[in-house]
């Protein structure tokens, strides 16, 4: 069951409500505004062959870009808080809204550059065949050329979800099995930022140089909300979720109290830094100098560690 009062009490005191309504208003500030604003009228030359490219389709129409950049990480943020064991089931929840939080944030941010540069008036490489067809919604959205937009919302939403995944495998502070593999799999959502990207080059519809300012955007933007609300990806917290206002120094007394208990335990649970972000805090039992040689291909004495007074021996390696 709900507790009304643990709900209202996190987005209210921890500040979450006033984020949300933030975003929201930047967003509808960001897409209203600048659309009663008309470009500047730039000089071109009919015969400039830069902006003689023929009409297209978009490979990547705006339907499926919008499903790629909001519904596509909202699944794998789900996914991934549900398969992943929390100490508190509330933890599930708080980690799917810091990463939709995130997305939010970075929609807001990525549309106010890139709405209010598309000011400028840059013309698409298809110009002079738009002008053709006598279109005039088509003409006036062919005046928006700079920077992309397919690209700063694509480099924006999978630059955070490649982050997030990249937090949620600790690949960059825990050695594992399989480490290039998971690269592979945290960076494919970057690839298809990308595909999305260059496709908007070989429609016609940018230039190189309109697809390099919006892929330049939306990764600063996509990068900068991450950390809003999640650790360092190097931090033994990087998979958690930060915490904030009181939620943050409840979590600090219980890690005084954890520490004064059972000792500092960097690393662990609620111990070192994790307790920072509001991590429950448990004792954790640390490995035995057999396990961590088995675990880092460390030896000792020519590539095997005695168990003093079993007897037994942990081999070095793998």
């Amino acid at each position: 069951m709900v507790s009304w009062n643990s709900v209202g009490h996190f987005f209210v005191y921890e500040g979450y409500l006033w984020d949300w309504l933030a975003a929201a208003a930047a967003i509808v500030i960001n897409l209203v505004v600048p659309a009663q604003i008309d470009p500047l009228n730039r000089y071109y030359s009919p015969k400039d062959p830069t902006l003689s490219y023929p009409a297209a389709d978009s490979s990547v129409p705006s339907s499926a870009l919008y499903v790629l950049v909001f519904a596509l990480p909202a699944v794998v943020f789900a996914v991934a808080a549900c398969f992943k064991r929390w100490a508190a089931p509330s933890w599930a929840f708080v980690d799917w809204h810091h990463a939709a939080l995130s997305i939010a944030e970075g929609f807001a941010f990525t549309t106010g550059f890139k709405r209010w540069i598309n000011l400028v008036g840059c013309y698409r490489p298809n110009w002079l065949a738009t002008l053709a067809a006598a279109d005039q919604t088509e003409i006036d959205d062919a005046r928006l050329s700079y920077p992309s937009g397919h690209s700063a919302y694509m480099f924006f939403s999978m630059t955070i979800l490649s982050l997030y995944l990249v937090g949620k495998t600790e690949l960059l502070h825990r050695p594992s099995q399989l480490l290039f593999l998971k690269s592979i799999c945290v960076i494919a959502p970057m690839a298809l930022a990308a595909f999305v990207a260059v496709s908007r080059i070989a429609d016609y519809k940018h230039a190189p140089c309109d697809v390099n300012a919006g892929c330049f955007i939306g990764f600063v933007c996509g990068v900068f909300c991450y950390f809003l609300n999640y650790p360092s990806l190097f931090d033994p917290a990087s998979a958690l979720p930060k915490r904030r206002g009181s939620a943050a120094a409840k979590a600090a007394v219980e890690r005084a109290a954890e520490e004064a208990e059972y000792g500092s335990v960097p690393g662990a649970p609620g111990g070192g830094a994790s307790g920072v972000y509001g991590t429950p805090l448990q004792p954790r039992a640390m490995e035995t100098p057999e396990q961590l040689a088995i675990m880092y291909g460390a030896s000792s004495g020519g590539g095997a560690v005695s168990r003093s007074g079993g007897g037994a021996t942990a081999s070095g390696r793998y």
